[in-house]
C-alpha cells in the first residue's frame, strides 16, 4: 500500500532505524520480469512511511547456481552491522543461514554460513533467516539470542530454533526453544521474530492452509526467552486472512522491528493477483499488549501518510436499514485510489436486529461491490465478514474475523467508535479505536466508496476525508 520498487520485485522486508533514516532489506529480483528473488534490496525512508529505492547490499553467493535470496535481518552490533539471510537452493533445500557484514551499510563483506546442528535440528530441514535479539538492550556486552527458522527433530518444538551469541558475530547452535501446544494444533510457524516486551518474550510465526485457508501470523508467548512457549489462545491469529478467494491475497509473513528512540514495531506486506499484482509494503504497526495479548495498531508515524483534507461538505450520513435489510450510501465524490484517501470518523450501530452489522463498500464492475462488514455485540459472538455482494446472489463471505483473532472482530452497540480506513490502488486497510481489523484486496471499477448498513441503523459522524501522500 505504501511502497514497492520501481523496477524490482519484492518480499519479505525488514525495517530498523538507524541514525535518523529507516531501512528496509528485503529479497528482491534483479527486475520485474524475472520472478525469482537474487539478491537484498535496502530502501530507505526519513519517517517510516515514505520510501524510496535505495541499493543492492548483497546478491545471493551462488545465485549463479540457481539460488534463491530469502528473508535477511540486519541489527547495529557495536561500531557495525551484521546480516544474515537465508537461502533457497535450486534442490529445493533452506538449510544455508548466511553472515555478512558492513560498517556503512552498502559494502558488505561475507563471513561465513551455517547448517543445521545434527544433535537437535533435521540436517535437510530449514535453516533460515534469524531474528536476534539483545539480552539485554541497556547493555550490549551481556550477548544475544537468536531465533532461526528452523526443522527440530521429531518430539521437540516445531519450527522453531535458538542460537546464543556474546558478540552478534560469531553464534552457538542451542536446542529448540520449548512450546507446550495444549490444545492448540502444533503446527511448523515461519518466525517473524521474538521480542521482549514487559515481562514477557512474544514470538510471532506464520504460515499458510493454518488453521485457515489463507496465511496468517499467530502468537506464542512465554515468561522467558528459552520457552515454554504457549500459543495466546484468546488472540492466536495476530494477522492474516481466512481465505485465497480474493486472488490470493496474503498479508505475509509480519515481523517485528524497530524504530526511532528503540520504539517497538511491527512490519508486514502484501502479496495478491488481481488488478495491480505483486508485493507492496503495508504502514508500520504499533504493537499494542494492554490487555496482555499482542494486539496491532495505528502508528503515530503513519499520520504522515495524510495530506490535504478534501472538502465533501458531509461531515455526518445516518444509513437506515430499518424496512430493507441492506442499504448503501455512496459518497458523492470517485477518489483518485491511485494516489490514495484517507477517511476519518466514528460510527455508531442503534436499534441491532437480528444478523446486524455495519461498514464499507468498494464499487467493483458488474453491479458488485466488495464490502466488509463489522458486527455487532458482544466482543466473543460477534464477527467481521469481508466479501463481495450484488443485487442477485447477496453478500458471499471471504474472510472472517472471529474468537481467537487478535483484530478487531467488530464494535458495540450504542457506543461510538473512531476509524481509519486506507484505501490506496486496490487494497484497503480498516482501523477501528486504532486497532487493526483487516487489510483486503478488491477490483475497482472506479474511486466509488460507500457506507453499508445491515439490520440496523449506522450513523457515521466527524467524517475527514484526505488525500493520501
Amino acid at each position: 500500500m505504501i511502497y514497492r520498487p520501481q523496477q524490482r520485485d519484492m518480499w519479505d522486508p525488514s525495517v530498523f532505524w538507524y541514525d535518523g533514516t529507516y531501512y528496509a532489506i528485503m529479497m528482491a529480483t534483479e527486475d520485474r520480469s524475472s520472478g525469482k528473488a537474487t539478491c537484498g534490496f535496502i530502501a530507505t525512508s526519513k519517517d517510516g512511511v515514505h520510501w524510496k529505492d535505495g541499493w543492492v547490499a548483497v546478491r545471493e553467493l551462488e545465485y549463479d547456481k540457481g539460488n534463491t535470496f530469502y528473508k535477511a535481518f540486519i541489527g547495529r552490533v557495536g561500531d557495525r552491522f551484521i546480516m544474515n539471510h537465508g537461502v533457497l537452493q535450486a534442490s529445493g533445500q533452506q538449510n544455508i543461514l548466511r553472515f555478512y557484514e558492513s560498517q556503512n551499510l552498502r559494502t558488505w563483506k561475507y563471513l561465513y554460513s551455517t547448517t543445521p546442528d545434527a544433535r537437535w535440528y533435521a540436517i535437510d530441514g530449514r535453516w533460515d533467516h534469524m531474528y536476534v535479539l539483545p539480552k539485554d538492550e541497556d547493555n550490549p556486552s551481556a550477548g544475544y539470542w537468536g531465533y532461526p527458522v528452523a526443522t527440530p527433530k521429531a518430539g521437540l518444538a516445531r519450527g522453531l530454533g535458538m542460537a546464543e551469541s556474546d558478540d552478534g558475530r560469531e553464534w552457538r547452535t542451542l536446542p529448540p526453544p520449548q512450546v507446550e501446544w495444549t490444545d492448540v494444533p502444533p503446527y511448523d510457524l515461519e518466525i517473524g521474530g521474538c521480542e521482549r516486551v514487559e515481562d514477557k518474550y512474544i514470538i510471532i510465526g506464520g504460515y499458510g492452509d493454518y488453521l485457515s485457508d489463507g496465511y496468517s501470523v499467530y502468537t506464542l508467548i512465554s515468561e522467558k526467552p528459552c520457552g515454554p512457549f504457549r500459543p495466546d489462545k484468546e488472540a492466536y491469529r495476530l494477522c492474516g486472512t481466512s481465505s485465497k478467494a480474493a486472488g490470493n491475497i496474503m498479508t505475509s509473513l509480519a515481523a517485528w522491528c524497530h524504530g526511532k528512540d528503540n520504539e517497538k514495531l511491527i512490519s508486514n506486506y502484501v502479496s495478491y493477483e488481481v488488478a495491480k499484482p505483486g508485493t507492496m509494503m503495508l504502514p508500520l504497526r504499533k504493537p499494542v499488549f494492554d490487555d496482555g495479548h499482542l494486539r496491532l495498531g495505528w502508528w503515530q508515524g503513519n499520520e504522515s501518510l495524510k495530506g490535504m483534507a478534501i472538502e465533501l461538505g458531509v461531515p455526518e450520513i445516518t444509513v437506515e436499514a430499518e424496512e430493507k435489510p441492506y442499504q448503501i450510501v455512496w459518497f458523492g465524490a470517485e477518489f483518485d485510489l491511485d494516489a490514495g484517501i484517507v477517511i476519518e470518523g466514528s460510527l455508531l450501530a442503534q436499534y441491532p436486529r437480528e444478523r446486524a452489522s455495519l461498514g464499507f463498500a468498494f464499487e467493483e464492475a458488474g453491479a458488485r461491490s466488495m464490502e466488509i462488514r463489522l458486527g455487532i455485540g458482544n466482543p466473543d459472538q460477534r464477527q467481521t465478514h469481508i466479501g463481495r455482494y450484488n443485487n442477485v446472489t447477496g453478500f458471499t463471505a471471504q474472510d472472517i474475523t472471529g474468537r481467537g483473532c487478535a483484530t478487531v472482530t467488530g464494535i458495540d452497540c450504542d457506543k461510538p467508535h473512531a476509524f481509519r480506513l486506507l484505501v490506496r490502488y486496490n487494497l484497503f486497510e480498516l482501523y477501528i479505536d486504532d486497532l487493526l481489523v483487516q487489510t483486503y484486496v478488491f477490483q475497482p471499477n472506479s474511486g466509488r466508496i460507500g457506507l453499508i448498513a445491515c439490520n440496523v441503523r449506522a450513523v457515521f459522524k466527524n467524517l475527514v476525508f484526505y488525500k493520501m501522500i
